[in-house]
């Protein structure tokens, strides 16, 4: 088996296309597959489907494909146009290793996208040598062709929260099932009209609002009051990480508040805030003695007061 026959095999390419040549660069660290076909041979009219259209001209095109072990692959090739005898007029064809517009191989373009659900765009364009603009375009292609195939009719349990997409207060709100972790939903803001936006995508998906049983979000008065109007059905569960967050800060006031006329609390903060079983064996000492205090003379240690509601949600 030649060269060429290996690479068209390697490619998976069907006739009329085959591997002509393969260039080998290791100063431009770069691997060059031309792809050709035989003179006369038929192609499928991008128009009407018939599969006996003759090349009119070509045109030269490159991709970039896999990587060959750490070094760049392209594949180059004359796309013909075709002239079809059943009138359809003179038609660039499509090829079969790439979606037309695309630079990039459909493999490439695969890889592409399961990197991009692990890290960040730039990190990927980096990594393989791209501008993360190709990279983009790529993405903006294949995401909404996937959520148009999105079918939600079993979504009951709703999560719901906002990140920063940039710095400063530009917002994403997020809307993921439960049930699965699966992103069901992403738009910009982080009001109340972004879970009407939401419960508009659901019913789009042939998933309904009234179905939702369950939706967990913060203490967001936008979030509460765009689950009221929008899922009727829905019991509101406020999530761990900001109860805990508000508790913690809570705790925290008590104690910079009490330390203005009890000295004792200085430099305690994290005694306060850390898990129990998280605590030094100094740390432990020093909540004991808070505690023992706070038995014994209350009316003594004005802190012990303030902080013994907070220390038992901590420490149940």
């Amino acid at each position: 088996m030649d060269q060429s026959t290996l690479f068209s095999l390697a490619l998976g390419l069907t006739p009329p296309w085959e591997v002509w040549s393969v260039r080998f660069s290791l100063e431009k660290r770069r691997l060059d597959i031309s792809i050709g076909f035989p003179m006369g041979s038929l192609f499928t009219c991008p128009v009407c489907g018939s599969k006996e259209a003759k090349a009119y001209d070509t045109n030269e095109q490159s991709w970039r494909h896999l990587n060959f072990f750490q070094h760049k692959a392209w594949l180059i090739a004359r796309v013909p146009r075709v002239e079809c005898d059943k009138g359809c007029g003179v038609k660039k064809i499509d090829v079969p290793w790439a979606r037309p517009g695309s630079g990039f191989t459909l493999l490439f373009e695969a890889l592409i996208m399961a990197m991009v659900k692990e890290m960040p765009v730039a990190q990927v364009a980096e990594l393989l040598g791209v501008h993360d603009t190709r990279l983009w375009r790529i993405i903006n292609h294949y995401v909404p062709k996937a959520r148009e195939s999105m079918e939600l009719s079993k979504v009951e349990r709703v999560g719901m929260d906002e990140t920063a997409s940039k710095r400063g207060h530009n917002y994403i709100s997020l809307f993921f099932n439960m049930e699965n972790g699966q992103l069901l939903f992403a738009t910009p803001g982080r009001d109340k009209e972004t879970v009407k936006a939401f419960a508009e995508d659901l019913t789009a998906h042939k998933g309904n609002p009234e179905q939702v049983k369950e939706v967990c979000c913060d203490m967001s008065p936008a979030f509460i009051a765009g689950v009221t109007d929008n899922f009727p059905n829905a019991n509101i569960t406020f999530d761990r990480f900001h109860i805990m967050k508000l508790i913690n800060e809570a705790v925290d006031q008590v104690r910079r508040d009490e330390a203005k006329t009890e000295p004792l609390l200085a430099k305690t903060r994290y005694i306060w805030l850390k898990n129990q079983h998280n605590l030094t064996a100094k740390q432990e000492k020093t909540l004991a003695s808070f505690e023992g205090s706070q038995t014994q003379d209350r009316q003594g240690l004005p802190y012990a007061v303030g902080l013994s509601g907070a220390v038992s949600m901590l420490y149940p």
